[in-house]
């Protein structure tokens, strides 16, 4: 297997009083193993919604989608909560950081969350942490980190189930360009496992060039697959 998702003909509405709108259009897209995907275009344009569908947190209107093998279209809400358990890892522009728990106890929590111990989920988010560059933090509380040290920490808590898919939802927005490349280094690196698929949905043209493919939609279409140096030019 070479595609960590697979979409196919998907549509998507949206009650709107007592009509439906339809914000995605007949999309279809790969997200391969061993690459880093970027989802590009202007606000409200359906990347969200085009991310929520294949992480199986929304449903489609119609057509079909893959994920790491299984086809989750008409999948029970329980089994998509574990496939996505089991599978993917999510970063967000916001860290969503529990105030109270260090940067090691957040990093352990999807562990926690499949029953790992406390004290060995811990301890392998510790060592995630220290590998990406959080030696010495990994004890502090998210108030005494700084904003790239609190991705960091978002990043380790995305990796700590050891999931084939990282989606990824605006994660630089929030960071100066010294940073934001920083982490995308991190990304660029877990994106090299064979076995492993990063996907970022961004608007952050500094960092189109540590793509692989970027695919671009407007007006819930997808427009074209395209190469980081055909589109960097072209823009």
């Amino acid at each position: 297997m070479t595609d960590a998702v697979t979409v196919r003909n998907v549509n998507k509405d949206f009650p709107v009083g007592d009509e439906f709108v339809r914000v995605l259009h007949d999309i279809s897209a790969d997200i391969r193993l061993g690459e880093l995907t970027m989802i590009v275009g202007p606000s409200g344009c359906g990347k969200t919604t085009l991310i929520s569908i294949l992480s199986g947190i929304l449903s489609t209107t119609s057509g079909e989608v893959t994920v790491m093998g299984k086809n989750i279209t008409h999948m029970h809400d329980r089994d998509r909560v574990i496939l996505r358990r089991e599978n993917i890892g999510f970063i967000f522009q916001q860290y969503n950081l529990l105030p109270a728990l260090t940067a090691a106890e957040n990093a352990a929590l999807p562990l926690i969350a499949a029953g790992v111990a406390d004290a060995v989920a811990v301890n392998k988010a510790r060592g995630i942490l220290n590998r990406i560059g959080m030696e010495g933090h990994t004890e502090k509380l998210p108030n005494q980190l700084s904003g790239g040290q609190q991705q960091r920490v978002a990043i380790a808590r995305a990796l700590v189930h050891e999931p084939k898919l990282i989606v990824c939802d605006e994660p630089t927005a929030a960071l100066d360009a010294k940073t934001g490349q920083s982490v995308m280094h991190i990304l660029r690196d877990i994106a090299n496992d064979s076995q492993r698929a990063v996907l970022i949905v961004t608007h952050d043209n500094r960092i189109y060039h540590f793509a692989d493919r970027i695919l671009e939609m407007s007006d819930g279409r997808m427009m074209g697959d395209f190469k980081p140096q055909d589109f960097i030019h072209r823009e």
